[in-house]
């Protein structure tokens, strides 16, 4: 052992020591794990090697080594991350004691030294368990053993909890990992576990009471632990996967948000505002809402200059905020839809938010071509007009606007005299929730270049938009999707408007 001074060639005898103690020369080294050279600052020698200290690491978790270490195949590990032992094929070996007739009656290790058995390296690899004596190198098949079953060695392990050692005295086993009794606690509150019942989450062990607090799903509703089915160990609740809500299946019915479907909690700190028709909107959504008429000639300014940006130019329409009665009652008398208005139940159809009153009248001339000829047909006019538009009230600012942008694109289309007098709804209504998706679109596009943060208006828009992609009705909601098909093929307004104009049917 030692080294020489490649200076003064002096022996030194320490062969851990840092510089030559004749001519202090710093000795140069090669760290084994990075490869550069050693030269100032802390070192660590370990079995005849020099390391920088942040380089001796654990071969498995890369992270440092303590003091003490497992050496196996080279490597150095933490206790907790050395690899098992592999077990060589042996073969048992038997004793002999002499009989009184001189014959020799062979005894087998087996019933010297109990149960426990050699095992191949396969074999132990196949089941998973067991330990090799680290001083007769028997493997041991029982995992629990606190003792080596072939020569009595103490087995001597890591603790989990404290990181000490476990030699002597009484030890709880765990899946495979032994503790001090003392040690083996719950993960949430610290305290020893009364009954052998745990729970285990991401390698940590809860008691009953901890986990259920932690990691038990809550009712968004009630707020209560959402409980098992009846004689099961199996849970079942609603979700509402954008708003990352779970709620008990018996809440369903409930009232809910008209803006954004939220279910209405049972707290009453927490349930929501009712507008004068008795729907409710939430205490989010609340502060965003338009109420009444004036109120809405901020989003008519808006939508009226974004329908002129992308090409289309409308006169000005009174546009009035009503209440659902209002709609309902001209939806009736046109006769544009059948299913039921909004109300404060989940929206499983299309609802009627707004509507565009127009008339289109065709007159029929009677005219007389000649002194005794008999008056005749000569010429149809036709009037059309857009009398107003009726939005229902006390929606959001952007949700008033994208219905307001539907319904504009109805009055667009009836006041143009070169678009058939009947389009199939599918069509028409597909178009104009076409409309309706890039206002917000644009709307989300412009907020996210202006703010750097993410408003709950934003997510609102989000909503909007995923509900008009995932509407199920077959007017509204395939129509939609099949006018966004057609509209990202052709990326053109203008195709998809003079498509309708011509043919009644998307480009």
């Amino acid at each position: 052992m030692g080294w020489s001074c490649p200076q003064c060639t002096f022996l030194n005898a320490v062969d851990s020591a840092a510089s030559c103690g004749a001519c202090s020369a710093i000795r140069v080294l090669q760290c084994p794990t990075c490869k550069r050279e050693i030269k100032y600052g802390k070192r660590l020698h370990v079995n005849g090697l020099t390391y920088h200290p942040d380089c001796f690491c654990c071969a498995g978790c890369k992270k440092p080594l303590p003091s003490r270490f497992q050496v196996v195949k080279g490597g150095h590990y933490h206790a907790e991350c050395a690899p098992p032992p592999r077990v060589t094929t042996r073969t048992i070996t038997t004793t002999t004691k002499p009989l009184r007739n001189d014959r020799v009656d062979p005894v087998p290790l087996e019933k010297r030294f109990g149960a426990s058995v050699h095992v191949s390296d396969d074999r132990a690899a196949a089941l998973g368990t067991g330990w090799a004596c680290d001083t007769c190198t028997f493997f041991n098949t029982e995992d629990a053993a606190a003792s080596c079953g072939a020569c009595n060695a103490i087995r001597v392990v890591q603790c989990p909890g404290c990181k000490g050692e476990i030699k002597y005295g009484p030890r709880t086993n765990v899946q495979g990992k032994a503790y001090h009794p003392d040690c083996f606690r719950c993960a949430a509150c610290h305290q020893k576990f009364l009954t052998n019942k745990f729970q285990v989450k991401d390698g940590e062990y809860y008691d009953h009471e901890c986990y259920k607090q932690l990691f038990h799903p809550r009712c968004d509703v009630c707020a209560d632990f959402i409980p098992y089915q009846p004689g099961t160990q199996k849970i079942a609740f609603k979700i509402m996967p954008f708003w990352n809500l779970n709620y008990c299946a018996e809440h369903d019915n409930r009232d809910r948000c008209c803006s954004c479907q939220r279910v209405e909690p049972i707290a009453p700190d927490r349930q929501f505002h009712q507008l004068s028709d008795r729907r409710k909107v939430c205490h989010d959504c609340c502060k965003y809402i338009v109420l009444d008429t004036s109120e809405a000639q901020d989003v008519v300014k808006e939508v009226w200059a974004y329908m002129r940006a992308i090409g289309i130019n409308l006169p000005e329409i009174p546009v009035y905020l009503v209440e659902s009665s209002v709609l309902n009652e001209h939806r009736n008398a046109h006769e544009k839809a059948t299913v039921p208005t909004l109300g404060n139940k989940p929206v499983k159809c299309p609802v009627t938010r707004g509507m565009c009153l127009s008339e289109v009248s065709k007159i029929q001339h009677m005219v007389r071509t000649g002194k005794q000829a008999v008056p005749r047909v000569a010429s149809i006019e036709t009037t059309r007009s857009v009398n107003a538009i009726l939005i229902l009230h006390g929606l959001p600012y952007d949700l008033t606007a994208s219905i307001l942008a539907h319904e504009a694109t109805h009055a667009y289309i009836k006041l143009s005299d070169n678009f058939p007098d009947s389009i199939p709804p599918k069509i028409e209504e597909g178009v104009c929730q076409l409309m309706s998706y890039l206002f917000l679109k644009y709307k989300h596009v412009v907020e996210r270049k202006d703010s750097k943060t993410r408003s709950y208006e934003s997510r609102l828009r989000k909503f909007y938009m995923q509900q008009l992609k995932t509407d199920l009705s077959a007017i509204y909601g395939d129509g939609f999707r099949e006018a966004y098909k057609a509209y990202k093929r052709v990326n053109s307004l203008q195709q998809m408007f003079d498509a309708i104009r011509h043919h009644a049917s998307f480009p």
